[in-house]
């Protein structure tokens, strides 16, 4: 009996394939509160774009800075 497997893929390259990335999927990719970037969006402190009522974030800036790290 032969089973396959597929490479492992991390969160990051996962979410990484679109130009956006949702609030949520940012957040955990650079490891701070989804409250934080929703708070960033809202005061144009970060880059965004609105579609109705879902915040999208550039993909370009989210791989560009850095992640933090998990606090305890």
């Amino acid at each position: 009996m032969t089973t396959t497997t597929q490479p492992e893929t991390t969160e990051r390259s996962v979410i990484a394939r679109s130009k956006y990335y949702r609030v949520k999927d940012a957040a955990v990719v650079l490891g701070v509160p989804v409250r934080t970037l929703y708070h960033l969006a809202e005061t144009e402190q970060i880059p965004c774009r609105r579609i109705g009522t879902v915040i999208l974030i550039p993909a370009t800036w989210v791989d560009r800075e850095p992640a933090q790290p998990r606090r305890r």
